[in-house]
């Protein structure tokens, strides 16, 4: 006999992997990781499907001799042309919302921002 050790997880195609990636997966990016537009690009992606990138601050590595410098290389995202405006607010507030708000939906209640997360469009997923 033959052991699918895959067989539990309910993967019968590949539209069942990209859903997996697309819905229960998040992808958290640096500020110059020029490799994040890779996650909003749905043209290389299975499906036309984008991936869930996450704005993670490398604020305390060892390596920032800025700190002012980090907020300031997410925007050459634009600059370089690798993300559009839409894609970079998903980027560094939407996709970080919906990320709070799956587990808890009221994560950002009583806070600056509880507004901000019901008018908030679906970004990616």
């Amino acid at each position: 006999d033959v052991v699918n050790d895959y067989a539990a997880t309910g993967v019968r195609g590949p539209a069942d992997i990209v859903a997996q990636f697309t819905s229960a997966y998040a992808f958290g990016c640096e500020a110059d990781d020029p490799l994040t537009s890779l996650a909003f690009d749905s043209s290389r992606m299975p499906g036309g499907a984008q991936l869930n990138a996450l704005f993670s601050s490398d604020i305390g590595h060892w390596d920032v001799a800025e700190m002012a410098h980090v907020l300031p290389e997410v925007y050459e995202h634009i600059e370089h042309g690798w993300l559009d405006l839409d894609q970079l607010r998903a980027f560094t507030c939407d996709n970080a919302m919906r990320f709070y708000t799956a587990s808890n939906p009221n994560f950002f209640t009583g806070t600056i921002l509880e507004h901000h997360v019901h008018s908030a469009p679906n970004a990616t997923g």
